[in-house]
């Protein structure tokens, strides 16, 4: 990952809520740095989604388990 310290055009040293970079003049959006959801906030979504938006109880995990216990290893 880059450095959010620096212009990613110059390398110079920016600030970081700088619109630009003063030396350069390289636009720097500060969207620039949004990786999006993690892994593991996807795979939460996707879970949540399964019990119809709801928390997942643990009747619910405990059937989504077994069922990849089941279909990983048979």
């Amino acid at each position: 990952m880059r450095d959010r310290s620096r212009c990613p055009n110059c390398g110079e040293r920016v600030q970081p809520f700088a619109a630009g970079c003063a030396i350069c003049g390289a636009d720097l959006d500060p969207k620039r740095w949004d990786s999006g959801p993690s892994v593991f906030q996807r795979v939460g979504s996707w879970l949540s989604a399964l019990s119809f938006g709801g928390p997942i109880g643990g009747i619910g995990l405990a059937l989504i388990v077994g069922f990849l216990i089941v279909w990983f290893f048979f």
